[in-house]
């Protein structure tokens, strides 16, 4: 057995070790091309996008307001179905106003936090079963808070 290793043979060990480098730079090379060439998202296609995601929360504060007035007269539930629908509508709201709270607050956190208490109004007055013309008011101040959180 010789102590040294004949000369223009590489070991198995520095073959692998040899192409897991390569390989490495390939992906760190492919990775950071693909980057540089990606198209660059702008500020108004971010904004559509959250326009497109809160449209079920307008549509269900527009639902909570019509669902509502066929619902309620005088305090007392005359249509249980249509007021379940409404309490489900302006829980779909606020879900929706969830999700996209942090884009919201990134526009403007006075306008978000303004969203956020109309809805919660809207929540209240359709749970103590309030007037049906103020369940649309509210609904509609609502709306135009959502509106003007997303810049439309």
């Amino acid at each position: 057995m010789s102590l040294y290793r004949q000369a223009g043979r590489a070991g198995a060990r520095t073959l692998i070790l040899a192409a897991v480098a390569a390989l490495l730079v390939g992906l760190v090379a492919g990775f950071a091309l693909g980057r540089s060439t990606a198209p660059e998202e702008t500020l108004a296609a971010k904004v559509a996008d959250l326009q497109r995601r809160v449209r079920p929360a307008e549509e269900g504060l527009e639902l909570t307001a019509t669902e509502y007035g066929q619902a309620v007269r005088g305090g007392r539930i005359v249509a249980p179905t249509e007021y379940q629908a409404a309490q489900a509508d302006v829980r779909r709201a606020g879900a929706a106003i969830a999700a996209a709270r942090i884009d919201l607050r990134a526009l403007s956190p006075q306008r978000a936090a303004a969203l956020d208490r109309s809805v919660a109004a809207v929540r209240a007055a359709v749970g103590r079963r309030a007037a049906a013309a103020d369940v649309r008011r509210l609904s509609d101040e609502a709306r135009a808070e959502l509106r003007a959180a997303v810049g439309r």
